[in-house]
């Protein structure tokens, strides 16, 4: 039995179990259950790992916001961390997902997609935020402060500018000019989560916590995800003893999957060069966080596909994700796509065979199954399909050469066996020869 350092290795039946019961838990929003099973999942470089983690992440996260809302501050920032440890950049699923391949070292490109500077043209409000605290870090905070303030006259729509004059006043303890610059930039720009979350230190710095509160409270519903707004909202609401300000997520604002368009384009490169990248998914149990996931994955292969529109195994995963999300139609056009570039490809024959006999198209079922068998595809779980539309067909003839080719291929086949006994049985008219 494998152990890791002293302790037993989980089994890949014991993590599948462990990550369906903490996703379950997570979908029917019981997050403390969801952490009591995912924390249990090995920390492996496997997909169903990686997920796990995320979920973990959001279910610390979640727990976190109930119990400040029960009053619980100190806990709260506990879960609050630990959400922070997992996904530091509190990064949807596409962007973790890149982030976690990229650390690992796994694809290259993510690696070099992910690290790429966009610093190549920096403009001048940009360079004065930074000359402004390269000054104050050499101490001279009054002459960082100066810069920005004509740096807000040069650029007065730049609300980035004002959020950094605000902090270094408030690191100066200069709290009135704070505020004053805060409340400013909120008025422009009072949906940027950014601006409230520093308008709330800065505010909490200068210990009017409730103030503080409402601002971060305000921040945590433009960035439900963001972790660490959660433990500094808790932790003002523990300075300040209120419980007064409740934090509530909209089901439409509560998106796990954020549309980020840097982390799909490295995630495409990852699918056309590791096409084991997508078996991985599609090996997942299923779960109730499915659409989350695949509807990711489909919208990963839909971009790979625009570059190379020419990969027939693009075609084909992106017809098995479709499978897995109940697009049948969908599905099928991707097969269909693949096996017009490959005539040959069994696996996506399988799958239109699979796909017909789904939407009860037993003629193109029977036809693409037949291909795939001359192909190289002459599998017993083929002929077991092929055996079940001739039965539903009564069809007992081809149904029992069907069955028995399969059981030729794989004599424990036991559901081959069982059709078989079936359509032998006197109700169908006795032993088919």
């Amino acid at each position: 039995m494998k152990r890791i350092f002293g302790r037993r290795r989980m089994s890949p039946a014991e993590a599948a179990a462990l990550y369906r019961e903490g996703l379950a838990a997570f979908e029917a929003s019981d997050y403390e259950r969801a952490i009591a099973q995912l924390s249990q999942i090995d920390d492996s470089c496997s997909v169903s790992s990686t997920l796990a983690k995320f979920y973990l992440g959001q279910s610390h996260l979640k727990f976190g916001i109930e119990l400040m809302n029960a009053g619980k501050h100190v806990v709260a920032v506990h879960h609050f961390n630990s959400a922070r440890r997992l996904n530091p950049d509190a990064a949807g699923l596409s962007r973790y997902l890149a982030t976690c391949y990229a650390a690992q070292r796994k694809f290259d490109m993510a690696a070099d997609e992910l690290d790429r500077s966009p610093d190549a043209d920096v403009d001048a409000s940009t360079q004065a935020i930074r000359l402004a605290h390269a000054m104050a870090r050499n101490g001279q905070i009054q002459n960082g402060i100066e810069t920005l303030i004509k740096a807000i006259d040069d650029a007065p729509h730049r609300i980035d500018v004002r959020r950094h004059l605000g902090m270094m006043y408030a690191a100066a303890e200069q709290y009135v000019d704070a505020v004053c610059v805060f409340q400013e930039a909120v008025d422009l720009a009072p949906l940027d989560a950014e601006l409230r979350r520093s308008f709330g230190m800065a505010l909490a710095a200068s210990e009017d916590h409730a103030e503080a509160a409402e601002h971060l409270a305000i921040a945590m519903k433009l960035r439900p995800n963001d972790a660490y707004l959660g433990m500094l909202l808790a932790m003002a609401m523990e300075a300040g003893r209120t419980t007064c300000v409740k934090v509530r997520i909209d089901p439409e604002t509560d998106n796990l999957t954020p549309t980020d368009d840097r982390s799909i384009d490295s995630l495409s490169e990852l699918i056309v060069s590791e096409p084991d990248f997508v078996e991985a998914f599609l090996a997942l149990p299923q779960t109730g966080v499915d659409d989350d996931i695949f509807s990711l994955m489909a919208g990963v292969l839909e971009r790979a596909l625009a570059s190379h529109p020419e990969f027939a195994d693009l075609h084909y995963h992106c017809a098995r994700v479709y499978q897995r999300l109940g697009r049948t139609d969908d599905a099928i056009d991707q097969a269909n796509r693949a096996v017009e570039i490959n005539p040959r490809y069994v696996q996506a024959l399988i799958q239109l065979g699979q796909l017909y006999a789904s939407r009860d198209d037993a003629l193109e079922a029977r036809e693409r199954l037949g291909q795939a068998i001359l192909f190289g595809g002459d599998y017993p779980d083929v002929h077991y399909l092929l055996g079940e539309l001739y039965r539903k067909e009564g069809d007992r003839r081809n149904a029992a050469d069907s069955y028995r080719r399969a059981l030729a291929i794989n004599e424990h086949y036991g559901r081959a066996r069982e059709a078989l006994a079936i359509v032998s049985s006197d109700e169908w008219g006795g032993e088919v020869g």
